[in-house]
């Protein structure tokens, strides 16, 4: 061996020690970067030297420097963790909706015992005004209670608008730095020497990303086979987000009329394309869009419910009396009206406005057949002459129906041009009940309290409406159980949620650990290597000066 090789070899070996205490202290440096993954110096024998008396090595060198990476595992924390977030997000705005809803002496059990027990008092005092006044009084808290619930049922609409329109933002932002890394990343998938710190922080956004919404996420290849270094990235069931350096923004759109409801879009070509809610998943955007798209609505229906039948029983009996001047009874407690909201996509007339009009009433005195549920209604499949309405609370259908029909205590009515076969009306008859609902009379002289059976019944029809406290009008249930249920209800919705978010952020971050502790930087091992690195080096140095010596000394013979 010449005295070249073993300087060269002590050389390698010296940048071999050189690029491992480079590696280990980079390791150390980023240990509490968020994503960063271990790197690993990869060393290799060089080929030996032929000699006449053999093979003689020539030292060792650096194939590559590699980040541990384990992708199965790194897909299975993007999908918990986009569930998570979904499940967290949701629960969250449940435990909010729940507040809403006050209980004990401020909720409004309270509130309509309270009234109904004015009815006994007006019964034993029905000339006395300041009674009276009470009554009124009574009835103005509890239609304050309805209005201020429904109130906050709808603020948390608007704000839920407002959490949908900042995560879009977000997404945007970190779709966009995922696609500027794909365009830094193209064409080195196949090469031996990777970008890992790219990789470690394109892999971190899109772990970000998934927090957000639910991706897919799929490695590119070029043409031929291999892969090319860039990933796709896609929602929604298959809509691409990010191809290559090139991402499609989503964005949002906001229907009209009350409440306003949001939903996505996705850049495509020249148009926005919408994105159908339900296959959105997980992220804090899947949490929002089913609160929004679920939760919401089956809570205001089941407020507006109340209000309405309770409004609708306690009016009936109440026309059914005499007040202090004699006169027949009026409505006593008024509610908003039902409502139908058009879909944006609806034919249009000639003045942009929809084509075809849909109006529905509550029937009067048939509070005992409304649903706590919105309805949509379109042409019926079958017959083009005929509807259809579909309770959206159980999926019951209604074929065959003609304008003005009735269903469920409302009437609908169908005026304007012929219905087309895209159009679709959702039906709103008790969902904006209670944020309307007020009392509809403010004299107290007006408060029907004689009657109610026959002339001359005296305190009768207070009474009656006394009575009212524990008629199933319902759905079969007494005003007080057909409360209790709805919160109940909300309750144990409120529980599960909590449960579903606890267990699957218990799963995310179990799979995080498991993932961490296989690609993650240990600082007292990569002190330990630190210190094996820095003897190599000086072991290489030692036979650096050998050869030099050496060198040093044939010189001198040779002279």
């Amino acid at each position: 061996m010449s005295t070249s090789t073993l300087m060269n070899m002590s050389v390698q070996a010296m940048f071999a020690a050189q690029a491992q205490m480079a590696t280990a202290g980079h390791n150390i440096v980023n240990a509490s970067v968020q994503g960063y993954s271990r790197q690993t110096v990869k060393l290799g024998t060089m080929a030996g030297e032929n000699t006449p008396v053999g093979y003689i090595g020539r030292g060792v060198e650096v194939t590559s420097i590699e980040r541990a990476v384990n992708g199965f595992l790194g897909g299975q924390v993007i999908q918990t963790q986009s569930q998570a977030a979904a499940d967290t997000t949701r629960a969250g705005l449940l435990q909010q909706l729940e507040g809403a809803y006050g209980l004990g002496k401020e909720g409004l059990g309270q509130a309509t015992a309270d009234l109904y027990a004015s009815f006994s008092d007006l019964a034993a005092s029905p000339k006395d005004e300041s009674v009276r006044e009470v009554v009124i009084g009574k009835a103005q808290e509890l239609t304050s209670r309805f209005r201020a619930t429904g109130s906050q049922i709808e603020q948390m609409q608007e704000a839920t608008l407002s959490q949908v329109e900042d995560e879009v933002s977000l997404v945007n932002g970190l779709t966009a730095k995922i696609a500027t890394l794909n365009g830094k990343l193209a064409g080195t998938g196949s090469e031996v020497n990777q970008p890992n710190d790219l990789l470690d922080q394109r892999d971190q956004l899109i772990k970000e990303l998934s927090q957000h919404v639910e991706i897919s996420r799929v490695d590119n290849r070029g043409a031929d086979g291999k892969n090319d270094g860039t990933v796709s990235l896609f929602v929604a069931g298959g809509q691409s987000l990010v191809l290559g350096n090139d991402s499609r923004k989503l964005g949002t759109t906001t229907s009209s009329g009350s409440p306003r409801t949001i939903s996505l879009t996705i850049a495509s070509s020249d148009t926005e394309r919408p994105l159908d809610a339900a296959s959105i998943g997980g992220g804090n955007l899947g949490g929002l869009l089913r609160f929004q798209n679920e939760d919401l609505p089956e809570a205001r229906s089941q407020l507006g419910m109340l209000a309405t039948v309770l409004a609708d029983t306690i009016n009936t009996q109440h026309v059914q009396g005499t007040d202090l001047n004699g006169a027949a009874g009026g409505d006593l407690l008024k509610v908003g009206a039902a409502s139908v909201k058009p879909d944006d996509d609806n034919a249009r007339n000639a003045a942009g406005q929809p084509a075809t009009t849909v109006q529905i009433t509550r029937i009067a005195g048939q509070g005992g057949a409304l649903k706590a549920s919105d309805y949509t209604l379109r042409v019926d499949p079958t017959d083009s002459s005929l509807y259809q309405v579909t309770r959206l609370s159980d999926s019951t259908v209604f074929s065959g129906l003609a304008s003005g029909s009735v269903v469920d205590g409302f009437r609908f009515d169908v005026g304007g041009e012929s219905m087309a076969a895209g159009d679709r009306f959702t039906l709103q008859p008790v969902s904006q009940a209670a944020q309307d609902a007020n009392v509809a009379i403010t004299d107290a002289r007006k408060l029907a309290a004689a009657g109610g059976s026959a002339a001359g019944s005296g305190n009768a029809n207070a009474l009656k409406l006394q009575a009212l406290a524990t008629a199933k009008t319902f759905e079969g249930r007494s005003f007080t159980d057909a409360h209790s249920r709805m919160v109940a209800d909300l309750g144990v919705k409120v529980q599960r949620a909590e449960s579903d978010a606890d267990a699957s952020t218990k799963v995310a971050d179990r799979l995080t650990e498991q993932v961490v502790s296989e690609t993650g930087v240990n600082l007292e091992e990569e002190a330990a290597r630190l210190m094996q690195f820095q003897q190599n080096y000086q072991v290489a140095t030692k036979v650096l000066t050998t050869a030099q010596k050496i060198f040093d000394t044939i010189l001198s013979i040779m002279n």
